[in-house]
């Protein structure tokens, strides 16, 4: 691999929300409600074999096309402040290749009586992965959180 095989970029969203900041927050930190808004389109399959949102451990999430070998994203937390924050560290692998290795950081903000959430992705993206496939998967998955909040959950 050569240094034209690595990109980095950070990417920002901001999102708002009718809800309060409690509630928003609260749809993190649960697994069952990550299965229900941040899962992948029909025809994915996602997993978590490890979830502990606590800082210093450790979530490891499989997903991927249904039958095919998952991607591996492991999450480590390193910064929690419930309702205002959370920080994370995070890396992606499909095969065991690393495709990438950067950090996360969620801010909830309260704003016009709801909340206004800002998500940084800041990450060295290598081979077969891109910034635009992040910035693709994170607007897929707020729109899920939007859903999620506005009471649309999907059947377990």
């Amino acid at each position: 691999m050569n240094a034209s095989n690595i990109h980095h970029a950070t990417i920002v969203f901001e999102r708002s929300f009718a809800t309060s900041p409690a509630e928003v927050f609260a749809a993190w930190t649960s697994r069952d409600a990550l299965l229900d808004w941040s899962a992948p389109e029909e025809g994915w399959d996602m997993t978590y074999r490890a979830f502990d949102f606590r800082v210093g451990h450790t979530d490891i999430c499989a997903f991927g096309l249904s039958g095919e070998e998952p991607y591996i994203n492991t999450v480590q937390y390193h910064a929690i402040r419930p309702d205002q924050y959370f920080v994370y560290a995070s890396t992606i692998s499909h095969r065991d290749v690393l495709l990438f290795a950067g950090t996360v950081s969620v801010v909830f903000s309260v704003a016009d009586g709801g909340t206004t959430l800002t998500l940084t992705e800041a990450g060295v993206y290598f081979d077969g992965d891109s910034p635009e496939g992040h910035q693709e998967g994170w607007d897929a998955m707020l729109n899920g959180l939007t859903a999620y909040l506005d009471g649309n959950r999907r059947a377990a």
